[in-house]
């Protein structure tokens, strides 16, 4: 694929994201993505033919910068890899990672929005939770975390962890401000100490 061809389909699916983050789901429309990005009529739809094309090509972006704020996360942490990481400092890194993630308010109602509307398309859906790269990568990355705060890091722990940051992120982005920081402090000190008695 030509760059141009990526730059066009990397509009298309920011175009698409908007939409969706303005107006819902039901307003993405092809002709509506060549409004919203000023292209000519019909680009979109030599880009991503089918609607459900068109989601797919959605869902991908919405990964694909996912992955990189969660690579930024790993990476973070990799760079704290000599120094003792206690529940605070790991409260923090994962702040920042929420942060990030919801300075994309637009991206992040886009995914709420598909996570609730896809239901027919599983395969689909399921890229945006469970079954992803992102989810992946969040799970390695959140393991290595644990266990380098000395924090108990099971399959359960890192699920549990996961699950409550993504709840911040959704009351971030619904809401506003949830004192991320302080719930996650709280809530890996809790893990810590249940781990010492």
């Amino acid at each position: 694929m030509s760059t141009h061809n990526g730059d066009r389909r990397e509009l298309i699916a920011t175009s698409g994201i908007r939409i969706i983050a303005g107006q819902g789901v039901r307003a993405l429309t092809h002709r509506a993505i060549d409004r919203e990005a000023g292209l000519p009529e019909g680009t979109t739809s030599y880009h991503a033919r089918t609607r459900d094309a068109l989601l797919a090509l959605i869902v991908e972006e919405l990964t694909t910068r996912s992955i990189a704020d969660t690579a930024a996360f790993a990476a973070a942490m990799d760079g704290l890899s000599n120094v003792i990481v206690g529940p605070d400092q790991l409260a923090a890194q994962i702040t920042d990672l929420i942060e990030s993630l919801t300075d994309r308010r637009d991206d992040m109602k886009a995914r709420y929005a598909l996570m609730l509307e896809l239901d027919d398309r599983s395969n689909l859906r399921l890229r945006l939770t469970t079954h992803s790269d992102v989810h992946d990568l969040s799970e390695r990355a959140t393991a290595s975390a644990l266990a380098q705060a000395g924090l108990p890091h099971t399959r359960e722990h890192v699920a549990r962890l996961l699950t409550l940051a993504d709840a911040l992120v959704l009351y971030s982005t619904a809401i506003g401000d949830p004192k991320a920081r302080e719930i996650l402090a709280n809530y890996l000190r809790g893990s810590l100490q249940q781990q010492d008695d």
